[in-house]
């Protein structure tokens, strides 16, 4: 049985790729176009934690690697983070089935406030408790809100500490472009 040899010259590959149009470039994410987002340039591992759910089940933040993590730190007795969770909930329902997970990290609240207002506000994302605020101590959240953005391989890209328009034309695009990578 002889076999056979298919040799495609330079020239021929060349003139495919030409002729097949260019190559997306993926566009790299500009996180200055939210307001106070700092990129984190040494790009560390997010600390992996593990707390409850509403409902007992423990969540831990390895679960998600594979997916863009919004991790939001948030208390009812906080008036930034009651405006900003609704547009999160928006955010996530647009862009959940692309590859994005929200984690919205309650701290130092109470129980029952955090249940009224996750069923209130008709909260889809995963919310775990965190009373004693330990975890938001291990992450830096000395304010409410703050949000980290973690890449699908658990890296630290950005973080910010205070209120953002999470629904805003330039968060979407931010997300967009952190999907695409």
């Amino acid at each position: 049985m002889s076999k056979i040899r298919l040799v495609i010259p330079a020239a021929a590959l060349t003139a495919v790729l030409f002729l097949a149009g260019p190559f997306p470039v993926l566009a790299a994410p500009n996180y200055n176009a939210i307001p106070k987002l700092q990129e984190i340039k040494d790009h560390p591992a997010a600390p992996d934690f593990t707390l409850p759910d509403p409902g007992g089940k423990k969540i831990s933040l390895k679960d998600y690697r594979g997916k863009v993590v919004f991790l939001n730190f948030w208390a009812t007795w906080c008036e930034y983070c009651r405006e900003e969770l609704p547009a999160m909930e928006r955010l996530y329902r647009e862009f959940k089935g692309k590859g994005l997970e929200v984690v919205a990290v309650n701290i130092k609240d109470k129980r029952e406030d955090a249940l009224a207002f996750i069923k209130k506000n008709k909260l889809s994302f995963p919310v775990v408790m965190d009373p004693e605020g330990e975890i938001g101590l291990l992450y830096g959240a000395y304010a409410t809100p703050t949000v980290y953005l973690i890449d699908r391989n658990g890296t630290v890209l950005a973080r910010m500490w205070g209120p953002a328009g999470w629904y805003s034309p330039a968060a979407r695009k931010l997300i967009s472009a952190l999907l695409e990578q």
